[in-house]
């Protein structure tokens, strides 16, 4: 993973220096601040003629997230991180863009079981007491396709200060884990049976991780042209 991200910040280098060593060649150069789904970021662009271009966008943060899953409620967080390396063409030579590319997912979520009087586990009640801890995780695949529609600098140069944004949807393969543990009022015979609930309901708990295989991408952010 760090060899991977690595070769990512590398090449989103290479991108800068091109396009700061190319600027007065290429048809426009900018970046900015950018806000959405993916979280927060930075994006840094430049159109190599006046229909195609080439950015990198980086994105982080994290949000808290109440989820619930089989009358399950699990108290978690959502962390963001992707990196874009993305193409655009401008099929008006205006700000109206296509985008393709691939993206660095490091997006994550996990989730702690918030027990109320009972909690049902494949079908079984337990007390709180008898469940120590039941944590659910979801990550995802780490090269994960992303096509989209958007606007952003334009070929032909006008006001520094330009409106970006991304429509789109990002592709990516869930993996998720449910693990728990035995409380200390359950029986030590019943924690056998504990444990096979869990797994059991591990498999619902991956079907649903199975909703974010397409996660959409929206964004906004303003941009200056060097």
């Amino acid at each position: 993973m760090v060899k991977v991200h690595r070769n990512l910040l590398l090449l989103i280098a290479s991108i800068a220096m091109a396009a700061t060593v190319n600027g007065a060649a290429a048809q426009g150069v900018g970046g900015g601040l950018r806000i959405g789904t993916p979280g927060v970021g930075i994006e840094l662009e430049s159109l190599v003629t006046d229909r195609f271009g080439v950015r990198a966008l980086v994105n982080g943060g994290s949000v808290s997230y109440d989820y619930d899953e089989s009358g399950i409620r699990y108290d978690g967080k959502f962390r963001f991180g992707t990196g874009f390396l993305l193409a655009d063409w401008h099929p008006y030579a205006g700000s109206f863009r296509l985008s393709g590319g691939l993206a660095y997912n490091n997006q994550r979520f996990a989730g702690t079981a918030r027990p109320g009087s009972a909690i049902n586990i494949n079908g079984t009640f337990y007390s709180p007491a008898e469940v120590g801890s039941l944590e659910g995780r979801v990550n995802f695949s780490r090269a994960s396709p992303y096509v989209g529609v958007g606007w952003g600098l334009a070929p032909r140069a006008g006001s520094r200060l330009y409106f970006s944004a991304d429509l789109g949807v990002m592709y990516q393969r869930p993996s998720a884990t449910l693990t728990g543990s035995c409380g200390a009022a359950l029986p030590a015979g019943a924690c056998s049976r504990l444990q096979s609930d869990i797994r059991a309901e591990e498999v619902d708990f991956r079907e649903a991780a199975d909703d974010l295989r397409f996660y959409p991408v929206i964004s906004v952010g303003f941009g200056l042209r060097f």
